[in-house]
């Protein structure tokens, strides 16, 4: 952890701050908070066998996404703060720091320039596109699998690193890469690609011309595991590919093959639009968000073409150079071989010679990497003068420890400018022509610089100065350099030799034992095109292995997403770019430091300060537009609100579902309505539409609404449910029992959402068995619940409320035996349910030679829900059917509290407080009851008992005058206001 990763995580950290008072939206609910595998009502093994959304693998329905990690992490969230979510998106905040971090570590590995590595974690750690990844708390895989996903890398890296020295430690490293790789994948699918990425990295240092005859050996160990983790995970599900509905993937739905064929090619360039300009965001690219291509002159067909061709051509040159690379380090003949001092035995180097240059008397020899038992070296010659610098290959794209000896850090004796960043101070490079990085080792002197020599000759600034001069003037004049302690060579031959042959001269023995004997070069054919391809050889070399890693995690991630392959359940998913930018800011971080460069050695102060501070400009908008996006995600009719010009049905639709549950039914129904203009076949708008009138209890237009959910989506048994109650309110009694039982035998094949499929067709028996119980048909009622135990599956965690549904049934029949037995079931299945405990109770006190028994399991309930106002008022009722009238109104008055717009509640402790002759109290009660219904004229005919029996007669006859005009003709009040008035007469 340096400065800019410590200073890139901060960053990262601050930005999304304001994510912390989020809460549960959009997919959170239905992954988090209705997923028992989170809530830990089933086993956590569970998370193993069924997909990210608590639906069993092998279901009709189930999404197919395994992610059981991910699940387990929910997991520890609910277990250490239940489902408060904060907890949740900090954890998200942190992961995201964590991936900034690697992201960092990673650029290091493969940017040899300083702005590089700044410019690819500062733009990662601000890009908008992360908000939905992380403010999203479902977007915890993503995050999650992008750290396993450069852990993997970062280890097979150091396994390269360490096969090359023959380590042992080669094998930790690679097991860690494979591990991390399956933990990847066991947050989210895409993670399996790591093992990809690490093999064509491994391809690229071949064609780089790094030998390692120990390669082969680690990517067929690398392919195997991937074979064998794809084989595990396509065989935990006969049928991994699901059915998407048209919502979800329209255009999979599309008959033109030629229409899925545009559309498709261009979504990887709508993707990479997002990256280049995350402006329009959205939640949801469903539906008609994007139009579909239909012809061929569509105008984002060019854009597909510009898109492809750039990418084609990217992989076309990096190929291009690092084959010529290849070819350049391959010669037809087997250069001759030279030991150098200071090496291993057995440690060979090999020299190849440049073109002889007409201007010069000497030949000058490139660099070749070669390989002994301390890693990878070079060679550097020039003249007869040859150095080696270990852990330095051909190209600077190297300098890292992976591929060299751990020399991080070292100095440049003579400019004394750190070797790692790549830079040297200007005179140091007019001396020695050092744009080559090059390691002082203590066995080993750098030939090509003579600034040691200068730096170090000590006396004044004038003569140091001097000497500068005068080394300028030499260097300029001589044909060869000689500046270094190194040993010069005399070149005899002729411009037009074929070959050349070199000696070291007679001070070559009195030089450092480091330096290296020149025997006989070669050349062949293609001569004549070395020197062109190696002044050029190193930054292309670096260049395409930079180009390539980069394309590939950019493209390697997003592949299974592109529907390319196999459709999936989205067009466009902003979470999936979470992990292919990191192969986005590996390219601008490698462009803008090409750009730097260029900058520095054209000495363009002015035009570079203006390139710095442009970049900061884009960085603080894309900051800017974060910060407003997380906003966004804060709740649900936020993140909506923000979609509507982006996908208007779909987010038109969740709004006015949100709305409608915060009774903002009028705002709610204008919104609905819009959404189905928009999209008229929506089952889901009509549903919700349904729900509004029915919360209304405007139960004509409900019914209405839900006849046409069913009508769009037949299996939604939820609809059937609703519809049941809608009847029922309307007193169509018959119709209300054949809607119930037909939504009670739907058997949800494909249905989606399993748990709330399951959830509804069990309250259906419930509703219907109610119905039949509130009809005094005990006997259908009871076969209802028998039946519902029977179809429902064995471990379903609502059999509870049908056993003691049923134990209820025995009880009305005073059948105490079966009543009990039943009641002891649903206690045994709910040991810690207080409404189990409270049923029981209620059982038990039907029979009065059990009342003491009875009060032993209220006072349980009462222990576990102490905060639950039911409770209280059950235990009331069973104290005032044991003439406990004093202790009954204490926890009435309790139960009015707790729910303090509970109006049976509040009217229950009125009541009992006017029996103990509190009348005062009862007279606030009875108050705040007319508030709860002012529409209610029974409110107001109790409200005027009380007034009427307080002596406040004015206000008891304006109640009972309102309780007429609401109900005219009502009995008790016509008998209470001529009590009044009798009264007034006497």
């Amino acid at each position: 952890m340096d400065y800019i990763s410590l200073g890139c995580c901060s960053l990262a950290f601050i930005l999304y701050l304001n994510t912390l008072n989020s809460g549960f939206v959009y997919d959170d609910r239905r992954a988090i908070l209705s997923n028992m595998d989170v809530s830990g009502s089933s086993s956590w093994q569970n998370a193993f066998v069924n997909d990210f959304w608590g639906t069993a693998l092998t279901d009709s329905g189930s999404h197919g996404s395994y992610r059981p990690l991910c699940v387990l992490s929910f997991r520890l969230n609910f277990i250490l703060s239940g489902y408060s979510p904060w907890g949740f998106h900090l954890v998200n905040n942190m992961l995201h720091c964590v991936a900034t971090g690697l992201v960092v570590k990673v650029a290091r590995q493969l940017l040899s320039s300083m702005w590089g590595v700044i410019v690819t974690g500062t733009l990662f750690a601000v890009h908008p596109i992360h908000t939905e990844a992380i403010a999203g708390i479902v977007g915890r895989a993503d995050a999650a699998t992008s750290i396993c996903y450069m852990l993997a890398f970062l280890a097979y890296l150091r396994h390269m690193n360490w096969r090359i020295r023959n380590d042992q430690r080669q094998w930790l490293a690679l097991a860690f890469a494979i591990i991390t790789s399956v933990i990847a994948l066991l947050f989210k699918e895409t993670g399996i690609t790591a093992l990809l990425l690490c093999v064509i990295f491994d391809l690229i240092c071949t064609l780089c011309g790094q030998c390692d005859k120990n390669r082969l050996r680690s990517i067929c160990i690398v392919l195997s595991s991937l074979v064998c983790v794809a084989y595990s995970r396509l065989a935990l599900i006969p049928k991994p590919q699901t059915s998407f509905s048209s919502a979800d993937n329209p255009i999979s739905k599309t008959t033109s093959a030629w229409t899925r064929l545009l559309t498709f090619i261009y979504l990887p360039v709508f993707n990479f639009k997002l990256l280049v300009s995350p402006h329009v965001l959205s939640f949801d690219w469903g539906m008609d968000a994007i139009p579909r291509i239909i012809s061929i002159f569509d105008e984002r067909n060019i854009l597909s073409i510009t898109f492809y061709s750039a990418i084609t051509y990217l992989i076309w040159y990096s190929y291009q150079a690092l084959l010529v690379r290849r070819k350049c380090g391959a010669g037809k003949q087997r250069p001759q071989t030279y030991a150098v001092n200071g090496c291993d035995p057995g440690s060979h180097y090999h020299l190849q010679p440049k073109v002889q240059r007409k201007s010069r008397t000497k030949h000058k020899y490139v660099q070749r990497q070669c390989q002994s038992s301390e890693g990878l070296y070079v060679m550097n010659c020039a003249s007869s003068n040859a150095s080696y610098t270990p852990g330095n290959s051909t190209t600077n794209f190297w300098k890292k420890g992976w591929l060299r000896p751990y020399t991080s850090g070292q100095i440049c004796t003579d400019c004394k400018q750190e070797i790692n960043s790549g830079q040297h101070s200007a005179s140091c490079r007019a001396l020695n022509n050092n744009n080559v990085l090059t390691y002082n080792t203590p066995n080993v002197l750098n030939s090509e610089c003579c600034c040691h020599q200068l730096m170090s000759s000590g006396g004044t600034a004038a003569p140091q100065l001097f000497s500068l001069a005068l080394q300028i003037i030499a260097r300029s004049s001589r044909s060869s350099s000689s500046c270094s302690n190194s040993t010069t060579a005399s070149n005899k031959s002729s411009d037009s030799s074929a070959s050349s042959t070199y000696s070291s001269s007679s001070s070559s023995s009195k030089s450092s034992s480091s330096q290296l004997s020149i025997v006989s070069p070669y050349e062949d054919q293609w001569m004549q095109h070395r020197e062109y391809i190696f002044s050029h050889a190193s930054n292309s070399c670096a260049n395409a292995c930079v180009l390539i890693t980069s394309l590939a995690f950019l493209i390697l991630p997003f592949l299974p997403a592109t529907n390319l392959f196999f459709y999936v359940g989205f067009v466009v998913a902003e979470r999936l770019l979470y992990l292919p930018s990191v192969g986005f800011c590996l390219i601008v971080g490698f462009g803008l430091s090409k750009i730097m460069d260029f900058l520095r050695t054209r000495r363009m102060q002015r035009t570079k300060q203006m390139m710095i501070i442009s970049l900061c400009v884009v960085l603080c908008t894309l900051s800017a537009r974060t910060v407003l996006r997380n906003r966004d995600w804060k709740d649900e009719e936020s993140l909506y609100r923000s979609a509507v010009r982006v996908n208007p049905p779909k987010a038109l639709g969740n709004l006015g579902s949100v709305l409608s549950s915060q009774a903002r039914y009028t705002e709610a129904e204008e919104i609905l309505l819009e959404a189905i203009k928009y999209r008229p076949n929506m089952a889901d708008v009509h549903f919700n539409l349904g729900i509004l009138y029915q919360n209304q209890k405007k139960y004509s237009f409900a019914i209405e609404s839900f006849k046409n959910a069913l009508n769009f989506r037949p299996n939604l048994a939820v609809a059937y449910l609703n519809l049941g109650i809608s009847l029922i309110a309307l007193g169509k009694c018959q119709e209300a029992a054949q809607v119930l039982q037909d939504g009670s035998r739907l058997n949800g094949t494909g249905v989606r959402d399993r748990n709330s499929h399951e959830n509804a067709r069990i309250s259906s028996y419930l509703q219907l068995g109610a119905l039949y119980a509130d009809q005094g048909k005990l006997q259908r009622a009871l076969a209802v619940y028998r039946e519902a135990l029977h179809e429902l599956p064995h471990n379903y965690h609502m059999r509870d409320v049908l056993y003691y549904r049923i134990g209820d049934i025995f009880g009305r029949l005073q059948k105490w035996d079966e009543a009990e037995k039943h009641h002891r079931a649903a206690l045994n299945l709910r040991p810690k349910e207080a409404g189990v405990h409270l049923s029981y109770g209620i059982t038990l006190a039907r029979n009065s030679s059990r009342a003491s028994e009875a009060e032993f399991w209220f006072k349980r309930a009462l222990k576990l829900a102490p905060e639950q106002a039911s409770v209280y008022h059950h235990y009331a009722e069973f104290l005032t059917s044991q003439s406990r009238n004093a202790e009954a109104v204490s926890y009435r008055v309790r139960a009015a509290r707790l729910a303090p717009n509970d109006y049976s509640l509040v009217v229950a402790a009125a009541t009992a407080l006017r029996l103990m002759d509190r009348k005062v109290e009862a007279e606030i009660l009875y108050r705040k009851a007319v508030h709860l219904r002012p529409y209610d004229a029974h409110a107001h005919t109790n409200l005027g008992a009380i007034l009427h029996l307080l002596g406040h007669t004015s206000k008891a006859a304006a109640s009972y005058k309102e309780a007429l005009r609401l109900q005219p003709g009502d009995i008790t009040t016509l008998s209470n206001l001529a009590k009044l008035g009798l009264r007034n007469t006497e």
